[in-house]
């Protein structure tokens, strides 16, 4: 046994022997996670907290993105991959493994931060469960109600929001105010609803977000820096509303549609009308469209409630999004987020940040209409 350990030292490093070891652990949690939504709540609630906080306090020092930076200069660090694998390889096999093995032992460790700070999220208790809210078959009227809801709150707010003379509402504070307001409403979420743990956090605005508009995200949570990045190209509505739903998978909640939709209620229960603006507002799209679908005498109704200036507001953004609208990029990005998504559980692949209307219809029903 020692010898044969001592002949794998030749040629694998005790380091990468050691990743490779944790790494199998880490497979075996990974499946029990995937098999069992008890253990999954238990290691996302208890476990995953510490790690993800640990690393987000890490980052969180750095004013720029890390995570844009590495994909940034993906460049460079393949270039250099490439030279020490040929240096490597000219003093022969014994150091060309060890390389080799260098190289896997990094792609280990991404796997293992995946299943110890998130991975987990995606086989929990579903939203609706954990909340209480029972998700049954929406018909057409209880859409068009909770249409009718949203447009009322969108138009007793719009008096209190700024707009630009593109007919853009304006959010009149900082990213960094932005971040401190959207943690201090988790603090509200997570007093009413404990189905997740808050921590002091702040969201990273995207540099490049211009041409990161084309491929259609409005933001990304990073795992392995536990950074929370946003593009601040969209309007300041989607911003808004795109730092609490970054900020909620920071939080251990992986599924989108549930993203979405605890984005939502953290918006709408900040004290700052412009976070609840964005919150009502966004998902007022979503409902809108399944109404739409569903009946169009009613969609028309709803849409003549909404007030001139969130019509104004949405021209807008129809009119932003003209630009990036037709991207072979966006085609890219969604195939490879979709594929992400179905190979983590959620079965309707992107499809399934639409089901946030299910959970808002759902919400409606139980807490403000009864």
């Amino acid at each position: 046994m020692i010898k044969a350990f001592r002949k794998t030292r030749e040629y694998v490093s005790l380091g990468s022997l050691i990743i490779f070891l944790l790494t199998l652990i880490s497979i075996i949690l990974f499946i029990i996670v995937n098999c069992s939504t008890t253990f999954a709540d238990f290691f996302n609630y208890y476990i995953t907290v510490p790690f993800r906080a640990f690393i987000t306090t890490m980052t969180s020092w750095i004013p720029f993105s890390l995570a844009e930076m590495a994909i940034i200069s993906i460049p460079i660090w393949a270039t250099i991959l490439v030279v020490y694998a040929i240096k490597e390889g000219k003093k022969g096999a014994k150091s060309a493994s060890k390389y080799l093995c260098g190289i896997a032992s990094a792609l280990c460790v991404v796997f293992m931060t995946f299943v110890w700070t998130y991975s987990s999220g995606y086989h929990t208790t579903t939203l609706d469960k954990k909340l209480n809210i029972d998700r049954e078959n929406i018909s057409a009227q209880e859409l068009y109600e909770t249409a009718t809801w949203l447009t009322d709150n969108i138009n007793a707010l719009a008096p209190e929001i700024l707009y630009g003379e593109d007919g853009a509402s304006i959010m009149n504070y900082s990213y960094s105010e932005m971040s401190s307001k959207i943690c201090n409403s988790y603090d509200k979420f997570v007093s009413e609803y404990p189905i997740l743990i808050n921590f002091d956090s702040k969201i990273k605005p995207i540099v490049l977000s211009e041409p990161f508009t084309y491929t259609h995200i409005s933001g990304v949570y990073t795992f392995m820096t536990g950074e929370s990045n946003v593009n601040v190209n969209y309007p300041d509505f989607i911003v808004a509303s795109t730092a609490a739903h970054e900020l909620a998978h920071q939080r251990g909640i992986a599924r989108e549609e549930e993203a979405n939709f605890v984005a939502f209620m953290v918006c709408i229960l900040s004290d700052d009308p412009y976070l609840q603006y964005s919150g009502y507002l966004d998902v007022y799209s979503d409902v809108m469209n399944a109404l739409y679908s569903a009946d169009k005498e009613l969609y028309s109704a709803v849409s003549a409630r909404l007030c001139v200036e969130a019509k104004r507001e949405r021209a807008s953004y129809s009119k932003f999004f003209k630009k990036y609208a037709d991207s072979k990029t966006s085609e890219i990005s969604n195939s490879i987020n979709d594929s992400f998504l179905q190979a983590n559980g959620q079965e309707q692949g992107t499809k399934s940040y639409g089901m946030v209307t299910d959970l808002t219809v759902a919400y409606y029903k139980a807490k403000i209409k009864s």
